[in-house]
Formats: C-alpha cells, sequence, structure tokens
C-alpha cells in the first residue's frame, strides 16, 4: 500500500503562539504548563503540533524542553526590535523552505496556495472558494508528484493553516469583511521583506551578487507573488528598499530601469536579517 503524501498545514501555530514561544523561551522559565496556558492549548498539543512544526522550520531544537536554533534567535531577535516584521519573516520562511529542502511538502503547499490567491488578485473567502483552493491544490500535487488524488492528504484545515500565517503579514493581505474575510493583493511591504526576496531570487536563479537582474515578466511576477504584492506596487517599494539600504551610499541594494531592457534589481550581498533590522 502507497504512503499517502502529506502536504498538510496544521492550524495550531498562529503569529500570536509563536510570539509566545519565543518570548518563554527567551526567559528562564521552563513550566511547559504555564507555556500551554499561555497559548490556550493542551500540553498535548503543544509537544505534539506545535513544537514539532516549528521544529520543521528550524525555529526550535529537539531538546525537550526545546531551545531557541539559531534561526529561532533571529526571530526571537525580530519579535524584539520590529514585531511588525515577524509576520513576514515566518511567510517568507514557510514559502521558500521547500526549494532548498523538497521534502518539506508542506512548504510546496503553503506556496502553491499564495501562488493561487495572488493570481485571484481578490476574493472572498467563502466555504466554496477555502474547497475550490483544496481541490486545485490537491490537483496541482497529484500532477507534480504523480499520484493519484487520494493519495494526497490536503483538506480545508490544510487551507486553515496556511490563512494563520497570512493574517500576519504587515500591510495585510486579509481582512474581516461581513460574514467572511477577504483576500486582496497589498501595494507596499517592508524594505528588509523585499530585500530578503530578492535574495531568494538571486538564490533559485543561481545569480552573482553584483549582477543586476533584469525583471522579466516571469521573474516580477514571483517577486511579487512571493510578496503578496501587487505589481503596481513594485515600484514604490523598490524606492523604498533603495532609500533603506541604498548602494549609492554604500549600502547593498539598487533598482533601476535599463533603455531597452526594462526593470533591474541589484543586491551585492546575501544580507543576514541582523543587517537588516
Amino acid at each position: 500500500m502507497t504512503k499517502r503524501l502529506t502536504i498538510h498545514l496544521q492550524q495550531n501555530t498562529n503569529l500570536e503562539r509563536v510570539v509566545a514561544i519565543l518570548e518563554f523561551l527567551n526567559s528562564p522559565q521552563t513550566d511547559i504548563e504555564q507555556l500551554a496556558a499561555i497559548c490556550q492549548l493542551g500540553v498535548t498539543v503543544l509537544q505534539k503540533n506545535v513544537f514539532p512544526f516549528l521544529r520543521n522550520l528550524s525555529i526550535l531544537d529537539k531538546k525537550n524542553p526545546p531551545g531557541l536554533t539559531p534561526l529561532g534567535k533571529v526571530a526571537a531577535d525580530i519579535q524584539q526590535s520590529n514585531l511588525s516584521l515577524l509576520g513576514d519573516f515566518l511567510h517568507l520562511l514557510l514559502y521558500q523552505l521547500h526549494l532548498e529542502e523538497p521534502d518539506k511538502r508542506f512548504s510546496w503547499a503553503y506556496a502553491t496556495v499564495v501562488q493561487k490567491l495572488w493570481l485571484r488578485k481578490e476574493v472572498v473567502l467563502s466555504p466554496a472558494e477555502k474547497k475550490s483552493l483544496v481541490s486545485e491544490v490537491i490537483e496541482t500535487a497529484a500532477y507534480k508528484f504523480e499520484l493519484p488524488y487520494s493519495e494526497i492528504a490536503f483538506s480545508d484545515s490544510s487551507v486553515a493553516g496556511v490563512l494563520n500565517w497570512l493574517r500576519s503579514l504587515s500591510p495585510i493581505v486579509i481582512e474581516s469583511q461581513g460574514k467572511y474575510e477577504n483576500f486582496s493583493r497589498r501595494y507596499f511591504c517592508a524594505a528588509p521583506v523585499l530585500v530578503k526576496a530578492v535574495d531568494t531570487t538571486y538564490k533559485q536563479l543561481q545569480r552573482t551578487y553584483g549582477v543586476k537582474i533584469l525583471l522579466r515578466e516571469e521573474i516580477q511576477e514571483r517577486l511579487c507573488e512571493m510578496l503578496m504584492l501587487d505589481p503596481s506596487g513594485l515600484d514604490g517599494t523598490l524606492d523604498n528598499a533603495k532609500r533603506t539600504y541604498d548602494y549609492d551610499q554604500g549600502g547593498f541594494f539598487d533598482w533601476g530601469y535599463e533603455g531597452g531592457y526594462g526593470q533591474w534589481v541589484m543586491l551585492t550581498q546575501s544580507p543576514e536579517w541582523s543587517q537588516l533590522l
């Protein structure tokens, strides 16, 4: 019997609980029951669902009780210095993980839902719409992994797990409107987030830092999708990043237009989050 392909994202972990866990693990406290109470979860759910998920993201180590990994300490630094960036940090982490570790199928599923929502531009997240997303992800996975639909584990609760993280973005892409939530692309994102997405683009394209990347239509679309950004907001977002990390002022980021070739971006290095905060 074939083992089912699990691309499910559990829905017990969200930004508020990650913040609570980061604060707890950065303190002298060790009472896991107290942490579970703060998270409004049972200890079993915390230990069997939330901790393993954060270990899969390389935020927590494998000790018991867990500690923060180097990446977890970066998350804690972001939480302490600029909390509004933490949701985007986790979003990019979830979106990118399968590019470096293809066996992290939940990351592929997350990126696939992000892509399908981005292509919709704006949509009411009704129960019917969520079921449509489930069907589309299963269909895409069946084609990609060459498996029958029945062998793919992805459901309404998996979509709920994705939406947990999209709700944490700032500026927002999901807001309540009447009976249901509404998704719409955003028109701006913070400079560190843009630069990290450009960095991912360099890695995906295997480009040398310091060499311009021309934002041809496909590359621009992939960058905007990663950022949940409407293309009409890209120039303003690039301008803000240039002001923040301007190459002409000794920084590491630049962008512009080249006659006959179109828009380009340039990073001279792969910056750490600590350099961006």
